[in-house]
């Protein structure tokens, strides 16, 4: 399964999830999805680690997926 589109996707998910890693890591913003009891802006470093641990599967799927190149596009 070589798709292009699969691995323009995949790409766009490990952004993604870095993204939001470095959110979890940011204090004094709003995380909804943290368990704190008063306001939820404290930095979340298993959520990062989470985030960041999916970035990583992410980026692997997409070098599985990633299209082999044809004979004109070799450099």
């Amino acid at each position: 399964m070589k798709n292009a589109s699969a691995y323009y996707l995949a790409i766009v998910v490990a952004l993604v999830y870095a993204l939001l890693g470095f959110y979890y890591l940011t204090p004094g913003v709003y995380h909804p999805l943290s368990a704190d009891t008063f306001g939820h802006t404290t930095p979340h470093l298993r959520h990062a680690a989470l985030l960041w641990a999916l970035t990583v599967l992410a980026i692997a799927l997409g070098r599985y997926v990633r299209p082999e190149t044809t004979a004109g596009n070799e450099r």
